[in-house]
């Protein structure tokens, strides 16, 4: 999805979060839309085909979602704005 995978639907990898509460295994597409709520840290730590249950690399998620050290860098950069983030005050 960043260039280095295969285009994979976000609808068909599921992603694991391991929460304080249990792990979860929410779609990409889902957690694409949601991200890591009030838990900033959260991130994806592995995935894996919805389809077929086969694991696939972190690099299907693409770099803005995987709200890790890398991902964070680069949204401080600017190469990209923070997809989760509060809108702006009116």
């Amino acid at each position: 999805m960043d260039g280095e995978e295969p285009d994979v639907r976000a609808e068909d990898v599921l992603v694991l979060i391991q929460h304080p509460f249990g792990d979860l295994w929410p779609t990409l597409a889902t957690w694409m839309d949601r991200g890591p709520g009030p838990r900033r840290g959260l991130r994806p730590v592995a995935a894996r085909s919805r389809l077929t249950g086969e694991m696939l690399p972190l690099t299907v998620i693409p770099l803005r979602y995987r709200n890790d050290d890398e991902s964070r860098a680069a949204i401080q950069r600017g190469e990209f704005t923070d997809p989760w983030a509060d809108p702006p005050a009116p």
